[in-house]
């Protein structure tokens, strides 16, 4: 009898065992309200799933265009152009210096160069943390076109205006990501990025140059909810 009631406990404990694995450990909720982040890595969005066609087929190649604030920092070769593939000079001169062997480079732009900067505001935007890939690839384009800095403030503020509190400070931290998976695991990877979209919509009608550059911005997020939703889960 002693060894059945061993047998048996023993196989509740395996049955609890692969029951807890399954359930990916996703969060255990903390007094303030805010869960504690655990879920299986194996949910978290990867850098090499992004869809970087998306912003080639928008970016385009070279641009000098005047209204465009990288305007104030152009190659410095008389050329005028600012901007290639979406990199502003100033950001590629930030990581390959400004000589003449960058600016060649710059000019080239290789596919591994490009990556490498995408890369940065994907990891400006902590994606690997962020339980949907959709929503890593959204938080690492609002940061493509706002500067890391400037798309976390928006990504906090949008999720204060979701009741998810967190500091405005414009540096994603574990608070930040917190929060973000919470809101994904609350309402659904879908709401949670419409949510979003709305607030990064509001936010570029306010801008100065919404006027010259707004149709095309919002095009471009137009092709992003297409592509979102053929990709998002429920």
């Amino acid at each position: 009898m002693k060894h059945l009631k061993v047998i048996v406990k023993v196989m509740l404990l395996s049955t609890l065992s692969v029951l807890i694995v399954k359930m990916g450990w996703k969060t255990s909720r903390k007094p303030s309200g805010i869960s504690i982040d655990l879920s299986n890595t194996l949910n978290m969005a990867n850098l090499s799933k992004a869809n970087l066609d998306y912003i080639l087929k928008w970016e385009g190649g070279l641009s000098k265009h005047p209204r465009d604030s990288a305007a104030r920092h152009p190659v410095p070769d008389g050329s005028g152009f600012h901007t290639n593939k979406g990199i502003t000079w100033r950001v590629f001169r930030s990581i390959y210096g400004s000589g003449e062997d960058a600016i060649k480079r710059f000019y080239r732009m290789t596919q591994d160069d490009f990556r490498g900067i995408y890369k940065l505001y994907w990891n400006g935007v902590k994606a690997d943390s962020i339980s949907s890939q959709i929503l890593a690839e959204y938080a690492t384009d609002f940061a493509w076109g706002s500067g890391v800095a400037g798309a976390s403030r928006q990504i906090q503020k949008w999720l204060n205006s979701q009741g998810y509190k967190v500091s405005v400070d414009g540096k994603i931290g574990n608070q930040t990501i917190t929060a973000i998976n919470q809101l994904i695991e609350d309402k659904g990877e879908k709401i949670a990025f419409e949510s979003l979209d709305a607030h990064r919509r509001h936010f570029l009608s306010r801008l100065r140059d919404f006027d010259v550059f707004g149709n095309g911005w919002y095009n471009r997020l137009n092709d992003f909810v297409s592509y979102a939703y053929l990709n998002i889960n429920g």
